[in-house]
């Protein structure tokens, strides 16, 4: 899991209009084997952090989808 997405770390790869979008710094990543396992650091951008690590909780790949703006629809 990235455990930092926010805007500034995706990116457009070039300056076409029709430029692919890529994710830039890996440096707090962690690699999770399986979807079922967890993490529990604190780690990542205060104002893009999910719940479940602002609450000390054990947490997964939504966290990445939460950052992302799209916490609102998966279940917690």
């Amino acid at each position: 899991m990235h455990r930092d997405l926010k805007p500034e770390n995706i990116l457009f790869l070039n300056s076409s209009p029709d430029s692919p979008i890529v994710i830039a710094d890996f440096g707090i990543a962690k690699v999770l084997e399986g979807e079922e396992a967890t993490a529990m650091e604190k780690a990542g951008t205060l104002a893009y952090l999910a719940p479940e690590i602002l609450k000390k909780q054990p947490y997964g790949l939504k966290v990445d989808v939460w950052s992302i703006g799209w916490g609102h629809l998966s279940p917690s």
